[in-house]
């Protein structure tokens, strides 16, 4: 059982984490972008591109990708082949 106070550790360490992802991600998705300010541009290409019809739509396609990886490595006997891309790791990424 987790006291109200690790929960809270836990979960204000999780955002820190997710924020640093976030920095370090940003730039490898969108650089240009980034530099001129554009910074959820990655977040419009399935739409630009004629993927989906909507931002909105391409945010939750890249959730589900997300989802079902978090899915499948939680399944009992389930062992990540990256390894360097823990489910921690992709929990930062939904974050």
């Amino acid at each position: 059982m987790s006291s109200l106070e690790e929960v809270l550790k836990f979960r204000s360490d999780m955002y820190d984490s997710s924020t640093a992802l976030i920095v370090k991600k940003g730039a490898d998705y969108n650089r240009e972008q980034q530099k001129s300010g554009d910074t959820l541009f990655n977040l419009n290409v399935c739409e630009l591109l004629g993927i989906v019809s909507s931002v909105e739509e391409g945010i939750l396609v890249r959730l589900s990708d997300k989802l079902m990886r978090l899915i499948s490595l939680t399944k009992t006997g389930c062992e990540a082949e990256v390894k360097d891309e823990s489910v921690l790791d992709t929990v930062a990424d939904v974050h």
